[in-house]
């Protein structure tokens, strides 16, 4: 069983996608899977490990390139322009010749079942039409080829440009499977492709990542050598996710995503809150690794928001240091008491380990995901929440947090049963080009794990 991935890469300072693709080679490994292909954005064909339980799973990595200085077989325009003439001259010397000069063509030829999950979240065009045009191409592309492709889980929408509705329209009208992960994107999937096909709701794929414990937890100011991890009064620290984008005000530094929120002035007033009833410490966990400049970089922005504490609570704040991978740094969250987060998957790393969680939100991706779990109510939108407001939530949740603990805990077991009996029907009944996959002919277990969720 030969299975392709697009739409997360192998390299990036974002452990939210770094999860999806570990996770997503999990699933597919433990479902079957005897070579795992990623199809990415990379600057050499390579292969990377994964860590699946006790072994290691290879994946070769297929790649396409911007630069001009790239070789042309690998160049994303020579990609698409031999894609269109496979699809449009199709004679079977013409398709083997292009087979053999693009790399990219040649292994699609061999995938058994090939998905995109669009960085679970790219599906849409709130970062931007480029961002949306590049992952189009790549998804086009196997559409010529294949004749279809599969959509993992992800977010669809929103779409701000007609452009982009049409192009999403497109590619989910050729797909044998769409697979939503919040029923708001099913809604707006479903509306897209119009009746079929059916778009069927599965958990975050990212319920699936393994939490890895790191050797070391690497803080600012350093854990005494041997210290236990809980403190004053034997309680667990609150895990805070500083999201750099967020406080940094988007790629555009203008509110690129329309808060009513102050984000920069929320959180010093949200810690010394936190002080007045947590006995504990509280720990700065960033989730998106870049240089202090750039305005993804939580790190930064983690110690912006310490300098902004009063000394005194500077002193129970500690910023995690250490630049962990998608696995160690959900090890470091399930630390946690509760944690308080705005990039998406720190929160689900959080809400994976079953502990009570707060997303404070910069677009309706966290709301579905949320409600998945049964935890809708603990997400604070911060497009439509003011500061004093958003404080006053995050207290009144904090006192219930011990009520939801053990249910959220069955929610995240019950996602992950869900997601390996889904995964595990779609490699079953991978099908040759074009021909169509029914979920709801995949028997009681997968259909009434959709239907449930």
């Amino acid at each position: 069983m030969n299975v392709g991935i697009l739409g997360t890469p192998v390299s990036s300072g974002n452990r939210g996608v770094m999860a999806l693709g570990a996770s997503l080679v999990r699933l597919c490994a433990e479902a079957g899977a005897t070579r795992i292909v990623m199809f990415v954005g990379h600057h050499k064909p390579c292969e990377v490990a994964f860590r699946v339980g006790d072994r290691d799973v290879r994946a070769q990595v297929v790649n396409y390139r911007l630069s001009p200085r790239a070789r042309p077989c690998e160049h994303l325009v020579w990609i698409v322009l031999a894609s269109l003439c496979y699809r449009w001259l199709p004679h079977a010397r013409v398709r083997r010749w292009l087979s053999r000069h693009t790399p990219w063509i040649a292994a699609i030829e061999e995938m058994d079942l090939v998905g995109d999950i669009r960085g679970g979240d790219s599906f849409s065009d709130i970062y931007g039409g480029r961002r949306f045009l590049l992952g189009f191409l790549a998804a086009w592309s196997v559409v010529l080829v294949k004749g279809s492709l599969v959509h993992f889980p992800q977010t669809y929408g929103p779409y701000g440009r007609r452009w982009t509705r049409w192009l999403a329209r497109y590619l989910l009208r050729r797909a044998p499977v769409v697979l939503a992960r919040d029923r708001e994107s099913q809604r707006v999937a479903q509306e897209l492709v119009g009746e079929k096909p059916e778009v069927r709701l599965s958990p975050d794929v990212a319920f699936a990542l393994e939490a890895r414990a790191p050797r070391r937890i690497e803080t600012d100011p350093p854990l005494e050598e041997g210290r236990e991890v809980l403190t004053l009064g034997g309680v667990g620290p609150i895990g805070l996710n500083v999201n750099g984008l967020m406080y940094n005000g988007g790629y555009t530094r203008k509110n690129m995503f329309e808060l009513k929120l102050d984000y920069v002035a929320l959180l010093p007033r949200l810690i010394e809150a936190l002080f007045q009833e947590h006995s504990g410490e509280l720990w700065l966990i960033p989730h998106t690794y870049a240089p202090p400049e750039s305005v993804e970089s939580d790190p930064e922005a983690c110690r912006r928001v310490r300098a902004a504490l009063p000394p005194a609570l500077q002193a129970r704040v500690r910023i995690v240091t250490g630049e962990y991978d998608c696995h160690e740094i959900k090890g470091v969250i399930g630390l946690c008491g509760l944690f308080i987060g705005s990039r998406m998957h720190a929160c689900l790393g959080a809400l994976s380990q079953g502990i009570p969680t707060v997303g404070i939100a910069y677009s309706r991706k966290f709301a579905g995901v949320f409600e998945s779990v049964g935890m809708r109510d603990w997400v604070i939108d911060g497009r439509t929440t003011g500061e004093a407001e958003a404080v006053a939530r995050v207290m009144e949740l904090y006192r219930q947090r011990e009520g939801v603990r053990d249910r959220l805990a069955l929610e995240a077991e019950t996602a992950r049963i869900r997601l390996r009996e889904i995964f595990g029907e779609l490699l079953r009944r991978a099908v040759p080009e074009g021909a169509p996959l029914q979920l709801e002919a995949m028997g009681p277990a997968v259909g009434g794990a959709l239907e449930q969720q």
